[in-house]
């Protein structure tokens, strides 16, 4: 079994090649950004960080921590960035290590048929979080600028300040291209992006 670890800025495109990684290829997916948003739910100790340093007034009236508030705050500051990143990422990894661990043992008791083939860790920041360590390989999904601010405002609606606002406190292209051990180029067609998975994995 490979984990892959597959890493890119946001609107890269990393979910559509996690997508067909599964689909295609039978890989378990771990998407640091779920695992990450059932921290910030109330009850959770990722919750009660947050919500100690940040104060009640990221919260909206039914308790739940305020996402786009609190992305506000983080993305206009990035000491209070590093900060959430520092009660959210060791909660995580934890959560990671458990999954990777539950597929190994899973796998000892199947066929090499059966057998989950590839694990893949998609995340945004692979390398500050610490998954470098955990993968047998690295991918970096890249894609032009302006490819990335068309689908992020054309998919997600958003606006071109808050684009260069998330930008500007992630790594640039350079640092992921200095980290990774392949570059998938997500700039085409899907048909373009498959063939360049299916070349990587050969």
């Amino acid at each position: 079994m490979k984990i892959i670890g597959l890493m890119g800025g946001v609107g890269s495109g990393k979910s559509t090649v996690a997508d067909i990684l599964e689909k295609k290829y039978g890989a378990h997916l771990i998407i640091t950004d779920d695992i990450a948003k059932k921290l910030y739910e109330k009850g959770e100790e990722g919750y009660h960080r947050i919500v100690s340093y940040f104060g009640n007034e990221i919260l909206s009236e039914n308790g739940e921590i305020n996402r786009k508030k609190l992305s506000e705050i983080v993305f206009a500051d990035k000491e209070k960035l590093k900060k959430l990143n520092s009660f959210i990422h060791p909660l995580v990894m934890e959560s990671v290590l458990d999954v990777i661990e539950e597929i190994k043992l899973a796998n000892e008791n199947k066929t090499k048929e059966q057998q989950v083939p590839y694990i893949v860790i998609e995340t945004a920041i692979l390398i500050e979080a610490g998954y470098r360590d955990l993968c047998d390989t690295v991918w970096y999904v890249a894609v032009d600028e302006e490819v990335r601010k068309q689908r992020l405002m054309n998919i997600r609606g958003y606006s071109e300040a808050k684009i260069d606002a998330i930008l500007k406190n992630q790594m640039s292209d350079k640092d992921f291209s200095d980290n990774c051990d392949k570059i998938l180029y997500n700039n085409g067609e899907l048909y373009d992006l498959e063939k360049e998975i299916q070349f990587l994995l050969v």
